[in-house]
């Protein structure tokens, strides 16, 4: 069972019209109990004769990102049900800040020798934050980066619109054709004057923050990522569709609209500026901003009494388990080098037994380096061994399955 992220199959039609009540039934807690029953009353018409529910099939649920969330917790909260799960960069920890997102970024970009681009690219946005603070220049430096209509969006809602530069990394790292960051920082950091690439402090300091900032607003391809990334068509580049260049526009897609609602109940990840050093973002993307979105999205939700103020985190968790679940049967994503994650958990390759979880500080499943979201679907060589070690644990536990079917071994 391939569990999708929404696709064609919500329970509901979602639309942006329709009244916030009916979204109080989205839950992760529902979402989970939907699978049991599902699987209980699974057949096929042209195999009448085949026990498909879990009794007499094994169910294996498989996903990645939130789908992989759900897999986990599937195999955790209804082992009767799933029988084994693949649970592929699944965030089981909910939490509202996540501006550590764009750490894993600078630390992408620094590894492969593009600490000068991010140098740049923090002189850019401090002329460009300076620019918005003034009301004499925040409307030219919105029309030189996204054109005419562009100056009619906040400050915050602009800068949402800068953070396109880094939306192919989730799928692809810094290396995914002209619109990667490989791709942009290449320009960002030509030197001019001795067309080479600029030394590790890079051009900011010899021609200035304005210099940077004006040539990362004439990237060829930064317009056209930005209205992918968010269906605007800024600067009419799309010559059969009308100028449009509002970000703050709420989402209209039912299964963005659905994710949204979940993030801002429960789950949090509020992708703001990690502030500091590392910092990638403008100064204009906080938490509060993040906040606020929910509230624009969902604007009558705090008054009916179903949007809380914040996402519910910490109840999410202590109902769920978050970092600490250890379902059998299932390879985990949820080892984490960061400071402010359960420490003393290492990763293990070796198999455990059919039902037998590993131990609060284990976790079992494989680790590829250098890798982005979800990588282990992606048909390359690392994804073909990480999927390997889960069809070898796989083989390893099915017989465990028919020998409960058999009487003789107790359901793990």
């Amino acid at each position: 069972m391939l569990q999708r992220y929404y696709g064609g199959s919500l329970p509901f039609p979602v639309s942006q019209d329709m009244p916030v009540g009916h979204l109080k039934y989205l839950t992760t807690k529902q979402a989970l109990a939907d699978i049991p029953y599902f699987a209980a009353n699974f057949s096929r018409p042209n195999h009448p004769d085949i026990d498909l529910t879990p009794r007499g099939a094994p169910w294996v649920m498989i996903g990645g990102s939130y789908p992989g969330i759900r897999a986990a917790f599937t195999r955790n909260k209804y082992p009767d049900t799933i029988f084994a799960a693949y649970a592929s960069s699944a965030p089981v920890q909910a939490q509202l800040d996540m501006s550590v997102y764009y750490e894993q970024i600078y630390r992408a970009m620094v590894a492969n020798g593009y600490s000068n681009c991010t140098k740049d690219i923090q002189a850019a946005l401090k002329y460009i934050d300076d620019q918005l603070s003034n009301e004499e220049t925040s409307a030219s430096i919105k029309r030189l980066f996204l054109g005419d209509d562009a100056e009619n969006n906040s400050n915050a809602d602009f800068t949402t619109a800068l953070v396109a530069l880094y939306g192919p990394f989730q799928a692809h790292g810094i290396w995914s054709g002209n619109q990667s960051l490989h791709n942009f920082c290449n320009y960002l950091e030509l030197d001019p004057a001795t067309n080479q690439s600029a030394g590790p402090e890079g051009l900011s300091p010899i021609y200035g923050n304005q210099y940077v900032a004006e040539r990362w607003a004439a990237y060829p391809y930064f317009i056209s990522l930005v209205n992918r990334m968010y269906g605007t068509n800024c600067n009419g580049l799309n010559a059969s569709e009308p100028l449009s260049c509002d970000f703050s526009q709420t989402n209209t897609t039912p299964e963005l609209i659905s994710w949204t609602w979940q993030y801002c109940t429960e789950w949090g990840f509020f992708q703001s500026n990690n502030f500091g050093t590392h910092a990638l973002l403008s100064s204009y993307q906080t938490l509060e901003y993040q906040q606020e979105l929910c509230y624009r999205q969902f604007p009558n939700g705090v008054q009916a009494g179903i949007l809380p103020p914040r996402p519910r985190t910490e109840s999410l968790n202590e109902e769920l388990g978050g970092w600490t679940i250890r379902p059998s049967n299932v390879p985990l994503s949820v080892l984490s080098d960061e400071d402010w994650a359960p420490q003393g958990v290492n990763f293990t390759t070796e198999i455990p037994a059919c039902g037998v979880p590993t131990g609060k500080d284990a976790v079992f499943g494989y680790i590829m380096e250098n890798a982005v979201h979800c990588p282990d679907f992606q048909l390359t060589p690392a994804a073909a061994v990480s999927r390997d070690y889960f069809s070898k644990a796989l083989k390893q536990w099915l017989p465990c399955f028919r020998r409960n079917q058999s009487g003789s071994l107790d359901d793990p």
